[in-house]
């Protein structure tokens, strides 16, 4: 089975209205003068309408796709409500007013004039940031609704990701991955990728395949996405594409990395073809620092020891409390947003560093998060200054993190009460 068409008509009528909302946006902005208050405040109520008005359009498309892609590939329609897509226009994606987030392209032509810019040079400035954070804003609204109707819907385990392209390299090494309901799509500024519903045993047969689009582009294309170096070892030498461009995006690994999974922790690709004179030669390296793995497949043919489903706290043993709570999850399609058993990993980051922090002002010493066995016959422990002052830190890291945040960690945020 290819890709749903339903899928691909989604995109390219998510595509023009993203590029009608974010066109007319700029020209609305075009008639800002050099005196950005009076200017602003001028078109800053048409400018949200506009904008408002894009936002619904691609609230209401997204609410009708996940019926269309499940019908089409014949999965189960059950869902347990239904979607309101005014909803997902009330705020930005980020949890602000939509208003002050528009706002926030005056403050940066400000911010330019006082770094010395002129006043033309400065509105292209804030000009430049309303038009990415509106491609960005539109996606994440469309993604939002998508995300939350595969949630309401009890037989529908997850998602695979499909690419929009052209696509960086951080999207493609993603594309065919089924993700299960509760992770977060991660996406970068711009991304455009999108959802497709999917049970776990039918996802299999999406073709969205890393390789398959890495094979389309020139041999210039190549380079310029996946580096020189890189696109040289998976075209030439047949590489894993997975192993390289991860290795690209974050680094070598640890040596418990390579002990579990093989992971490159010495030398990178470029390393290895810069400093080796023949092909046989630069073969036995990346055989032997792990980037020619075996037969190029979408999705890697490398599996790890992964429990799969059960996230980071496990199966068994203490986490049996986790895996219960995981169960009820998928068997209802509901779960309680305060329930760190079915957090994601960066769900569960913002949390703890919240709950941590506030034991921490108390004057307690979090040394869990929550209470347990243990808590309840151990004494309190005071917190010192220099303690506090990491648990700050920690929390703040979190909360920068909101902008770019996905959904499901901003709707926590809502919950705990940060936004």
């Amino acid at each position: 089975m290819q890709t749903p068409q339903a899928a691909t008509d989604h995109y390219l009528l998510q595509q023009k209205i993203n590029v009608s909302t974010v066109s007319g946006a700029k020209k609305l902005w075009g008639r800002m003068g050099t005196d950005f208050d009076t200017s602003w405040r001028t078109i800053r109520p048409e400018m949200l309408a506009f904008v408002q008005t894009g936002r619904m359009a691609a609230a209401v498309s997204a609410a009708s796709y996940t019926p269309q892609v499940l019908a089409e590939t014949g999965q189960s329609l059950e869902s347990v409500g239904q979607i309101i897509p005014s909803a997902f226009v009330a705020y930005a994606p980020d949890g602000r007013a939509m208003d002050s987030l528009l706002d926030t392209a005056v403050i940066r032509s400000k911010m330019a004039v006082a770094g010395g810019a002129t006043a033309t040079e400065a509105l292209s400035t804030g000009g430049k940031w309303l038009t990415g954070t509106l491609l960005t804003v539109m996606s994440d609204t469309s993604r939002s609704v998508v995300s939350a109707d595969i949630i309401q819907r009890p037989k529908v385990g997850g998602y695979v990701r499909m690419l929009n392209t052209p696509s960086c390299s951080r999207c493609v090494i993603l594309a065919g991955k089924w993700f299960r309901w509760n992770e977060g799509f991660k996406r970068h500024e711009r991304c455009d990728c999108v959802h497709i519903p999917a049970s776990e045993n039918v996802a299999g047969d999406m073709r969205t395949d890393p390789y398959e689009y890495f094979n389309s582009l020139s041999i210039k294309d190549q380079e310029r996405v996946f580096g020189k170096r890189e696109s040289q070892a998976i075209r030439e030498f047949g590489a894993d594409i997975y192993r390289v461009m991860n290795v690209k995006l974050r680094g070598l690994g640890t040596a418990k990395g390579n002990l579990k999974f093989g992971t490159p922790t010495k030398r990178t690709v470029d390393d290895i073809l810069s400093k080796t004179s023949t092909r046989e030669i630069a073969i036995q390296n990346l055989q032997y620092h792990g980037y020619i793995t075996g037969p190029q497949v979408a999705g890697g043919n490398i599996l790890g020891r992964y429990a799969e489903g059960f996230g980071q706290l496990g199966k068994g043993g203490r986490a049996r409390a986790a895996s219960d709570a995981i169960a009820t999850a998928r068997a209802t399609g509901l779960r309680d947003p305060l329930n760190r058993y079915t957090m994601t990993a960066a769900e569960r980051r913002l949390y703890d560093a919240k709950y941590k922090l506030d034991q921490a002002r108390l004057g307690i010493y979090p040394s869990s998060v929550g209470m347990n066995s243990a808590d309840l016959y151990a004494p309190t422990k005071p917190v010192t200054p220099e303690q506090l002052a990491i648990f700050e830190g920690n929390y703040a890291n979190e909360i920068a993190k909101l902008p770019t945040a996905s959904p499901s960690v901003l709707n926590l945020a809502r919950v705990l009460g940060i936004l």
